[in-house]
């Protein structure tokens, strides 16, 4: 039998060959033929995620010397694996980054973790930047620099930051700006300046710290405008205090939100009254999320259950009804007259997606 030429392989077997072999040995692929190369590198460079920065490093340095890699980059992750210890990250890391995203034409998703929120210059020369993001995660305090990389892109779908614009105009997004935005997530300073922009957003989670000083209750009646897009909502680190009169602000501003969260439940003999008028306003909700962090004890098992079912009275939309207590989750579902549960230890509030799933 003659042997199989590299001339042999056609595209098709070379994609099936790529497609079937082990990311780790993707990387020695590449060095058997021409026509193996091309489809490895290609998967190879497809998603550039590692949590160890000299890696990553590596990989931005053969796209700075060999461009052609760097059309293959649809997803770019930059972050520190905590499992494997913070380390200081150099200033020519940034630079070499910066070159790199300049060869990325194809780039769609990318989340930037700077370990010191300040290096958001290397997104800020607009023409260096060839690509239009779907999906973006930007741990950069809100500067120029920022602000400018944002009003170019008009194809981003969803935004995470961890910082917002100051009274500065100069640090406000133009009108017009992010057409397509359907996802936010970040900062309360910064919800107020993205909502009236993003006039088809649908999915927002808002993160209160003590240091805010914006009024929750004085912005949510802003969101009237995008009351019709808009179908989860998700208040994260919500005083308990404010959170009866919250959740009635949000059934009147926006009664037609199919997931909310995360509202401090009251205990039984607290403002049962008020959070069960505000329910009845809610005859699209299918799914709210609440915490009984507070309670003690706290309530578990058929006791969750019981007040799942009393929820489901004021609010018969409801399928789902997630209960946190701390880094615990507990999702209840129903199914006909019938409940079934989840439990999860260990999750973090800000990271979990159940808001973006309605």
């Amino acid at each position: 039998m003659a042997p199989v030429t590299a001339k042999a392989l056609s595209p098709e077997i070379c994609s099936r060959i790529v497609r079937w072999t082990r990311r780790s040995d993707l990387a020695a692929l590449c060095l058997t033929c021409k026509p193996l190369q091309r489809e490895a590198e290609a998967k190879l460079y497809e998603v550039i995620m590692s949590g160890n920065i000299q890696i990553t490093f590596r990989a931005c340095q053969s796209i700075v010397s060999q461009p052609r890699l760097g059309l293959y980059v649809r997803s770019f992750y930059v972050f520190q694996d905590s499992r494997r210890g913070q380390r200081e990250i150099s200033e020519q890391f940034w630079g070499t980054m910066q070159l790199a995203l300049s060869k990325m034409r194809s780039l769609e998703y990318l989340l930037i973790h700077d370990p010191v929120f300040t290096n958001s210059w290397v997104l800020g020369d607009i023409a260096h930047i060839p690509f239009q993001l779907l999906e973006a995660r930007l741990n950069f305090y809100w500067d120029v620099h920022l602000v400018k990389f944002l009003e170019s892109q008009n194809k981003l779908k969803s935004l995470h930051t961890i910082d917002g614009p100051d009274d500065s105009t100069s640090l406000q997004l133009e009108a017009g700006s992010l057409p397509e935005l359907r996802i936010f997530d970040g900062p309360l300073v910064a919800v107020q300046y993205i909502v009236p922009i993003a006039m088809t957003l649908t999915h927002l989670q808002v993160v209160l710290d003590t240091d805010s000083r914006v009024d929750l209750l004085t912005f949510i009646p802003t969101l009237s405008h995008v009351a019709s897009s808009l179908r989860a909502l998700s208040i994260l680190h919500l005083p308990e205090g404010q959170a009866m009169e919250v959740f009635r602000s949000i059934a009147s501003t926006c009664p037609h939100l199919r997931h909310i969260g995360t509202i401090p439940l009251p205990l039984p003999a607290q403002n049962s009254n008020r959070f069960h008028r505000a329910l009845m306003a809610m005859h699209q909700l299918r799914m709210l999320e609440v915490d009984v962090t507070s309670w003690t004890p706290q309530p578990t098992g058929m006791l969750q259950r019981g007040l799942a079912a009393e929820i489901r009275i004021y609010c018969p939309s409801i399928e789902h009804i997630c209960f946190w207590a701390g880094a615990g989750r507990t999702l209840w579902a129903i199914d006909g007259n019938d409940w079934s549960y989840h439990s999860e230890s260990g999750q973090h509030s800000q990271l979990d997606g159940l808001w973006k799933t309605r």
